[in-house]
């Protein structure tokens, strides 16, 4: 005796929490599907011939963005997939994912370009984290920053219309918390900006997976063989985000859709605060061109940082 899908007759292989369903292997495939089509759709994230700048990391998250993308693309011959990782440097850790994303991208006959820290900062991550200040920034900091360059830089040499990244529905609930304990709400509406709010000298980035929980990532990963590197980041026992992720993954267990309620708060936030253009007034760092809130970007601030440790 085996328990039916809640949508077919089908042999059940999964239960969303959130939805209160009981999914067989075809049907999680096509509410996934479904799931991002519509967050596509809402948030009119793609053009017909766009040239789709995937970033992927060799973890799961990434792996099931290009695997769905791939399967929606395929009704869209005019658009194209570019899947790029971003080498930090980290001993141990980094090659085993850039192996599993070369087998993501070879499996759907894709071609990966890698860019890394050394060649784009001259320094990795290792060695800027080993050379920081006593009271510098944690390793995620300057990992985030420096990852968020790295990749607009890619997405320029690709001539990329669009950044798709793989944040899920965990990771954009936990940014939401972490900026509101960190007294930076106004963050919040700079992350949910739509694709055609991105700033000049920004190549727009979407995130079609942030209604897809970590959870059912895990799940599709699973059952349709998604190769990925599983193993944490050695430097992740340094993240803030740790301690909300705890927090967040008690309260949806107790209460399923805690998660989607934080999404729906934040966006319905972020659409209040874009009626005052005022607070998101950029202008052009003095040392690279790139835009920012004040003279001189975040980035060129930690790279001078980093010189003077070195």
């Amino acid at each position: 005796m085996f328990l039916q899908c809640s949508r077919c007759n089908q042999e059940a292989v999964y239960f969303r929490r959130y939805t209160a369903e009981r999914l067989c292997k075809s049907c999680l495939l096509d509410t996934t599907l479904d799931r991002i089509r519509n967050t596509i759709n809402q948030r009119s994230m793609f053009k017909r011939d766009d040239r789709i700048i995937v970033a992927i990391s060799g973890g799961k998250d990434s792996a099931v963005l290009l695997d769905t993308l791939a399967r929606i693309e395929e009704g869209y011959p005019e658009t194209e997939l570019y899947p790029i990782t971003i080498d930090e440097g980290i001993t141990g850790y980094r090659d085993k994912a850039l192996t599993a994303a070369r087998e993501l991208t070879s499996g759907l006959n894709l071609s990966l370009t890698v860019l890394t820290f050394k060649e784009l900062f001259g320094y990795s991550l290792d060695e800027i984290v080993a050379n920081r200040e006593e009271n510098g920034l944690g390793a995620c900091s300057y990992c985030g920053i420096l990852r968020r360059r790295a990749i607009n830089q890619a997405a320029r040499e690709l001539d990329g219309d669009v950044i798709a990244t793989g944040h899920n529905l965990d990771d954009e609930a936990q940014t939401v918390v972490m900026n509101v304990l960190r007294g930076d709400a106004h963050r919040i509406g700079r992350v949910n900006r739509t694709r055609d709010d991105t700033m000049a000298g920004f190549i727009p980035r979407v995130k079609p997976i942030t209604k897809i929980s970590e959870r059912d990532v895990v799940a599709y990963a699973h059952h349709f063989s998604l190769p990925y590197h599983d193993a944490p980041c050695p430097y992740a026992h340094e993240a803030y985000r740790n301690d909300v992720r705890q927090f967040l993954n008690k309260m949806e267990h107790s209460h399923p859709g805690t998660l989607l309620a934080v999404l729906g708060s934040s966006e319905k936030i972020a659409e209040a605060m874009r009626l005052e253009p005022s607070s998101f007034q950029f202008n052009s760092c003095t040392h690279c061109g790139n835009p920012t809130s004040s003279k001189v970007c975040r980035v060129c601030r930690i790279l001078e940082k980093i010189e003077e440790a070195m």
